[in-house]
């Protein structure tokens, strides 16, 4: 054994191992409002790729504060909230708290809730993996699995919430307590729990010609036309559901719905997770909301680069780690990381830094492909499918799916 090989493996034996820590706190809220006994607890521990540690917990008649404990799975940069669900819907929910690296165990002490406006697509759960939203307007729900949105109205049952296309094969939706079951044209899909959803609000809004924006939070509104010259601010009125969001009339003359639908700046065609309408003394304006970034935040699986499919099994992903301004994943072969920019004009990739493994031929083919596609990004878009488009002077470069 060579000198250097033994110094290897020694510092191979001596370097130190990322370990799980404990994340612990208790949720609570001031109201002195008692939980109904069906609540649930959720605590979710979430990283660029998603969710890495959950606290689910049935409160079985218990009060705030609800204490929680959740192994973190190293020492890297999370993301901590909590809520409440009663009846598969948030009823409480508390802000995103940062969980900074580091290797000790971390009290964050008492997580403080706020009531939750159940609003528009209020409803997003985790069946097997496949993602799925419901919103509920009086007796009917619109389902949406994917890229697919489904209009399903209630029918009899003898337990639980059931709402169903009538359709043969059918597509329904049946609610129990804090779980559900869906069934999308007779296929049925894993058991369903409930996740946290992001607020619809507070929400920026702008729209062009003529420019104006919209500032909307829990507790109240502004709005500003004639380039800032004009501004109009006041409380914020009850919302009114509507199947993909909420309405806000606010006067006889004015008022505005916010809706999670996808919404291409008219401008720089710049995609937005939100659409935003409102009617200003008559006319009707229209306009985007939301942090673009959010439709890019967490994994993908790339499908194909400069217009052809890669193989199911060609292994390239990319996830998006929006708070750090971060890509990271793997080329086919070596694993990559990269910063990116997202400025209101475009989308665009910093030099990224790979190992260095050697891989078969067809595999380096592959990933070279894919980090000169995208050294070429100047944008990105969603497309009907769901699939993320990155996109080179208009043409998509590569394309991935969830």
């Amino acid at each position: 054994m060579t000198r250097s090989l033994a110094l290897a493996l020694i510092l191979i034996a001596v370097a130190p191992f990322a370990q799980a820590r404990d994340v612990a706190g208790q949720l609570a809220y001031r109201e002195r409002i008692a939980l109904d006994p069906g609540a649930e607890m959720v605590v979710e521990l979430t990283g660029p790729g998603g969710v890495v540690a959950e606290a689910r917990v049935p409160t079985d008649g218990a009060q705030v504060p609800l204490p929680f404990t959740l192994k973190a799975p190293d020492g890297g940069d999370y993301r901590l909230q909590g809520a409440i669900f009663v009846g598969g819907r948030p009823e409480w929910l508390s802000p995103v708290v940062p969980v900074p690296a580091g290797d000790a165990a971390l009290d964050l002490g008492t997580v403080m809730l706020s009531r939750h406006a159940a609003i528009g697509f209020s409803t997003r759960m985790d069946c097997g993996g496949t993602p799925v939203e419901v919103g509920f307007i009086g007796e009917a729900a619109r389902l949406r699995a994917g890229a697919e949105v489904f209009d399903l109205t209630q029918t009899v049952s003898g337990s639980g919430a059931r709402y169903s296309d009538g359709q043969t094969p059918e597509t329904l939706f049946w609610g129990k307590g804090n779980s559900a079951t869906v069934t999308i044209r007779g296929v049925a899909l894993p058991e369903c729990r409930t996740v946290i959803a992001p607020a619809l609000l507070p929400v920026t809004a702008r729209g062009n010609e003529p420019f104006w924006s919209l500032e909307v939070t829990e507790d109240g509104w502004a709005y500003t036309t004639n380039l800032g010259a004009d501004r109009a601010e006041g409380s914020l009125p009850q919302p009114v559901a509507v199947p993909d969001g909420a309405r806000f009339d606010v006067s006889a003359e004015f008022g505005f719905t916010v809706e999670r639908k996808l919404c291409r700046d008219s401008m720089s065609g710049m995609p937005f997770p939100l659409t935003v309408s409102l009617t200003d003394k008559g006319t009707a304006l229209a306009g985007c909301g939301g942090d673009p970034a959010s439709l890019l935040d967490g994994a993908w699986t790339v499908t194909g680069v400069a217009g052809k499919p890669l193989a199911p099994k060609a292994g390239v992903t990319i996830t998006f780690d929006a708070a750090g301004a971060r890509v990271f994943g793997r080329g086919g072969c070596n694993s990559y990381n990269a910063g990116f920019t997202l400025t209101g004009e475009g989308l665009a990739f910093g030099p990224a830094a790979s190992t260095m493994m050697a891989c078969e031929e067809a595999q380096m083919a592959v990933e070279q492909a894919f980090h000169q596609a995208l050294a070429t990004v100047d944008g990105f878009d969603i497309g009907a499918d769901g699939a993320l488009e990155l996109r080179a002077a208009g043409v998509v470069a590569i394309r991935a799916a969830r």
